[in-house]
């Protein structure tokens, strides 16, 4: 099989660099180009013919790469070498990234679902979810904390994921409810709310499973969302995480096929990019849209492994 490796170098640890990922991939006998996510040339090569794209990294390279795919055809699969790995799951790869080269061949291709937002901005894709309030301000102060990652010392997943979750929790302690003008298939339910989400796959930001019943190709989204009544429960949920356990949602959630909110001046998030972003023109009271791509992504899953 031909297959263009699309490679973020910094994500995993030294057993899968490009010189290991490629080798494994010669072993299964395939036909492999490499590209760095660190090197020009990405949106070249998700142009050339190929069989096979191959993502390896964590949910931000498998985004980057799913986005130059909408609509090709050309199917992706995923090396998770991230942290939360959100999409990587929801897109079946759950196992290592050998065993995931190990049955490529024979591997099932399926359709996903690709959110779209609309708004004064331009138009956008997201693959895991989009939303305002507690969630999308934790996306900016996790990036200015990933600033300082080089005086903190290597830590495991883990320790990363717990890390991320204590950082949740400071920030919901006083953390203040926004009124948002929100309409999901036409029903009016704005109001106050510490976090609403727009979700496309089970989990979110540092793996908070916040839609359970999210199905990745029903033409639908699930609309999760926290008012400050919910306080107490989303603090328990948060210290889960923190704690490495695992947690239902406490929030309520439902299907929806169209969202629109007026953009308040609040920060918003797609995945993990903020939108608008710092060199776009911030614009009050504009209309934003949030529609799903129905089957706009191709996916092809690995073969079930050998029972021995």
């Amino acid at each position: 099989m031909r297959i263009t490796l699309i490679h973020n170098p910094k994500a995993g640890d030294a057993k899968h660099g490009k010189k290991q990922l490629m080798a494994a991939l010669a072993k299964a006998g395939h036909h492999a180009t490499y590209q760095s996510t660190k090197e020009p040339g990405l949106k070249k090569a998700l142009k050339e013919p190929t069989d096979l794209v191959l993502a390896a990294g964590g949910d931000g390279t498998t985004a980057k790469v799913a986005y130059g795919l909408v609509d090709s055809g050309i199917p992706l699969s995923v090396l998770p070498l991230g942290t939360a790995n959100n999409l990587a799951r929801a897109l079946g790869f759950v196992a290592s990234p050998e065993e995931i080269i190990g049955r490529l061949d024979g591997g099932k291709k399926r359709a996903f679902d690709v959110g779209h937002a609309y708004g004064p901005w331009g138009a956008r894709y997201f693959f895991e979810a989009a939303g305002g309030g507690l969630l999308a301000d934790y996306v900016r102060a996790a990036k200015k904390d990933r600033k300082k990652q080089p005086k903190i010392k290597k830590l495991s997943k883990e320790q990363e994921m717990a890390r991320h979750g204590a950082l949740l929790r400071r920030m919901l302690h006083d953390y203040p409810a926004r009124q948002w003008k929100i309409k999901i298939d036409g029903k009016d339910i704005s109001g106050s709310y510490l976090l609403w989400e727009a979700m496309n796959i089970h989990s979110v930001g540092p793996a908070l499973y916040l839609a359970p019943r999210a199905a990745t190709r029903d033409g639908r989204f699930d609309f999760a969302c926290a008012r400050p009544a919910d306080c107490a429960l989303l603090a328990k949920h948060f210290d889960a995480r923190v704690a490495g356990k695992k947690s239902k949602s406490p929030l309520p959630a439902r299907k929806f096929r169209e969202l629109r909110v007026v953009w308040n001046g609040s920060t918003l998030h797609l995945d993990d990019k903020l939108w608008p972003d710092k060199k776009q023109s911030q614009k009050s009271s504009s209309e934003i849209k949030i529609t799903v791509k129905h089957s706009a992504l191709i996916v092809l899953q690995p073969a079930p492994a050998v029972k021995t």
